[in-house]
């Protein structure tokens, strides 16, 4: 038996999928994240290997029998000149696997579009956009570093927003909210200025642990609470943003289609609805991907291969690999 191995290593977590060579699932983990600016290289190589060897013991399979691996780290291509050492990172885990590393846009792109053209955006911890055309041509937008005031639409974007409004209701510069006894039951808070020793202090602002915050954004929104439901539509605006600057640069064929993964997304409607107007208004389509970013590597490893997975090859990996879009 021979497999493929999809990495999607993304802000807060890794997924690796093992798959036969007919897109049967062999095995699955999920490991942090491997992003090379939270783990550092060393942790890269760590993360990796660790999600190799357990996939490889949850198949019992050999390394030898992996075809070809793709590995799609948050952060690679950012920083050109970081490239090689994650490289390097990658190799050292991957052994003699043949492997292609690759940003964590591309497989979710590619697996959200099979082999077709149109925009993908991704709200996970971060945010971030990318797109091909119908000649091939890539393109990518946002996945700016968040201390650049970027990742706008992101988890990391959402529950910092969050906070900054807890802060403007704690000191009465805003009108109270449901918003400030979540924040507060949900961090543990016996007076309001702990915010900053919880937050800062001991979180150390990291981005995962801060990011994680943001699932109030949804809870808070579905109980109509005016900042969370103001915060969802500013959410699609900048996410739509993403979109339309896609569209402008590789001046796509219309009617274009846009699809989308990662948490920020099990919102739901709340931000899909507006999302979703406003691509309409520009010619675009909102619609569910064909796979998600941890198939979407499988697929990218296939193609590093050799490989021209059929149809029937989509159809079992996505049945058996694909968790729902929202």
């Amino acid at each position: 038996m021979r497999y493929l191995l999809g990495i999607d290593g993304g802000g807060t977590k890794t997924r690796f999928l093992l798959a036969a060579q007919d897109g049967q699932l062999a095995a699955a983990y999920t490991g942090p994240t491997c992003h090379y600016l939270q783990c550092g290289c060393g942790g890269v190589t760590q993360v990796l290997r660790e999600g190799i060897d357990a996939c490889l013991r949850g198949a019992g399979a050999e390394p030898g029998q992996i075809l070809a691996a793709f590995a799609a780290c948050a952060g690679y291509g950012d920083v050109a000149a970081d490239n090689p050492r994650i490289e390097r990172a990658v190799a050292l885990a991957a052994g003699g696997i043949p492997t292609a590393v690759g940003n964590d846009c591309e497989n979710a792109l590619a697996g959200a579009l099979g082999e077709g053209a149109g925009i993908h955006l991704i709200a996970g911890t971060g945010s971030i956009g990318c797109a091909r055309d119908e000649a091939g041509r890539f393109a990518r937008c946002g996945g700016w570093h968040q201390l650049l005031g970027s990742d706008e639409g992101s988890g990391y974007w959402l529950a910092l927003e969050l906070l900054h409004e807890f802060t403007r209701q704690s000191d009465g510069r805003s009108a109270r909210t449901a918003l400030y006894g979540r924040v507060r039951s949900s961090l543990s808070l016996g007076e309001d200025s702990e915010l900053i020793t919880r937050v800062v202090e001991q979180w150390g602002m990291d981005r995962t642990r801060v990011a994680s915050l943001s699932v109030l954004a949804g809870e808070l929104a579905a109980e109509k609470d005016p900042f969370a439901l103001a915060l969802a539509d500013r959410a699609a605006e900048e996410l739509s943003q993403l979109a339309l600057a896609l569209d402008r640069r590789l001046a796509l064929r219309h009617p274009a289609v846009c699809t989308y993964s990662g948490g920020v997304f099990r919102m739901g409607e709340r931000l899909l609805a507006p999302l979703r107007g406003r691509l309409a208004a520009a010619g675009i389509a909102l619609t569910r991907p064909l796979l998600q970013p941890d198939a979407g590597a499988v697929l990218l490893a296939a193609r590093h291969a050799g490989l021209r997975p059929d149809p029937s090859f989509l159809r079992r990996l996505g049945a058996s690999a694909a968790q729902p879009a929202p």
